[in-house]
């Protein structure tokens, strides 16, 4: 029978008894990293620990049969899984995740989900979130997270669990992307210079290869210096785009997935300025870190992380995103400094990508857009993804509204001078009418209110 006990949180003592209960369940195992990081993390937003053993958890158990089984010494296959709840109240309302505690004598802490907002310092981040399903007694309950689990140290490390949550996030958010447990990324890994059980670690080809067999088509970006801001622009680009990334700190000998960023710093937007990019008035890139429980950071100046430690990334690219991040900033400054779009000294530039589909559904539910612009964009003829680019006076953006837009074709090649589709100031709208083989330029001159920003790949915490 699986057994369930209540432990009540009323002081951050209240935790050993957390700890004593399992010591009694899992004696051989180290629980101190996981205590304390409940007692500084989660603290007192705790009330009520819902104690579940035994549980038999998916991910561990396909380690447990690959690896554990192999050993000398005898570990448990059955886990601990702790609930967390707000009040005293088993429900959804109350609900603040779990995290499954598994026999190891390095490190109990296992596969966690949890409510971002319970973890994360800076409030005002955005993140990308995926429902997670937990069940007890029969009882669903659903966190919109991001999921997380702590290296095992043996067959995988955190190279590999970054690969997996990338890989789950995908099939929790998509169809066509199937969920990975841990054991079958670190048996798919190739294998290079040694054995890969127990891992000693894996380089970048091994994680783009991962990535490759899963259904991805990866783009490797190099940080060419600490003052390389084409660099983190392109970051901050494919996480507003929605699409997590995996972030290499060789001089760390780490691996992290990149999942959100902080609040912009809205205060460094200069009016006097030619361009401000939003990715520049970054402070903070929000990971989910093996080491740690999920959601702390990368930060510009300080903390654990900085962005001098993050050397390389690997973008999980969707087939037919071919046109990236750098060149696109690079056609995106041409029409402004040629004047081909007029654009207002010390414009905001927001560039992500979008699928068609969704960017017609918010252009169609946008309220303050013009009709005429609504229009022509819910009949423009676009590929899957669009580049888009959002611009604003400061004053605009600080409003969340976009004065101007420029949409360009993902599936354009590095070369090509004139990769986009449409673009429109506050006087006018220029786009291309595919037809057949050929595309006709066409103009509509009239005046364009700002109108509501969009807001989809990301979720504020």
């Amino acid at each position: 029978m699986i057994d369930f006990e209540l432990v009540k949180i009323a002081s951050l003592t209240d935790y050993m008894l957390v700890a004593d209960k399992l010591a009694m369940l899992l004696p051989n195992a180290n629980h101190t990293h996981l205590v304390n990081e409940l007692k500084t993390r989660l603290a007192l937003q705790v009330n009520t620990v819902l104690v579940e053993y035994p549980y038999r958890d998916f991910d561990f158990s396909s380690v447990y049969t690959t690896f554990y089984t192999k050993k000398h010494q005898a570990i448990s296959r059955d886990c601990v899984r702790l609930h967390f709840f707000s009040n005293e109240n088993i429900e959804q309302k109350s609900y603040i995740g779990n995290i499954v505690v598994r026999d190891s004598s390095v490190d109990s802490r296992g596969k966690g989900t949890f409510e971002p907002s319970y973890l994360i310092a800076n409030k005002k981040s955005c993140i990308l979130k995926a429902p997670i399903k937990s069940h007890i007694l029969g009882m669903p309950l659903v966190v919109d997270t991001f999921p997380w689990m702590a290296q095992d140290t043996d067959i995988a490390i955190c190279a590999h669990v970054a690969v997996w949550s990338v890989a789950n996030y995908f099939a929790l958010k998509y169809a066509n992307y199937q969920s990975q447990p841990i054991a079958r990324i670190a048996d798919s890994t190739q294998q290079y210079l040694g054995r890969k059980t127990p891992s000693e670690g894996l380089n970048l080809f091994q994680v783009s290869d991962l990535l490759s067999k899963l259904g991805f088509f990866p783009l490797v970006l190099k940080k060419q210096s600490n003052q390389d801001k084409d660099f983190f622009r392109a970051i901050y680009s494919y996480i507003e785009s929605g699409i997590p990334i995996i972030g290499a700190m060789t001089s760390q000998g780490h691996a992290v997935a990149i999942i959100g960023h902080g609040e912009i710093n809205a205060k460094t937007l200069d009016p006097t300025v030619s361009i401000n990019y939003v990715a520049d008035a970054l402070e903070d890139f929000i990971i989910s870190n093996d080491n740690d429980l999920p959601f702390t950071t990368i930060s510009k100046h300080r903390g654990k992380y900085t962005f001098i430690d993050l050397d390389y990334v690997i973008v999980p690219l969707y087939e037919k995103m071919y046109l990236n991040a750098t060149i696109v900033y690079k056609r995106v400054e041409a029409l402004i400094t040629s004047k081909t779009i007029n654009v207002a000294t010390g414009c905001v530039l927001r560039i992500y990508l979008t699928s068609a589909r969704s960017l017609k559904r918010e252009a169609l539910n946008n309220k303050s857009m013009d009709s005429t612009l609504k229009s022509i964009l819910l009949k423009l003829h676009t590929p899957q993804f669009i580049w888009c680019t959002d611009i604003a006076t400061v004053v605009d953006y600080k409003n969340n509204k976009t004065t101007s837009r420029i949409l360009i074709d993902s599936t354009a090649g590095t070369y090509e001078n004139e990769p986009w589709l449409l673009f429109h100031d506050d006087e006018s709208i220029v786009y291309k009418d595919i037809q057949l083989t050929k595309s006709v330029v066409k103009q509509t001159k009239l005046k364009i209110q700002p109108y509501d920003i969009y807001r989809n790949n990301l979720k504020e915490v």
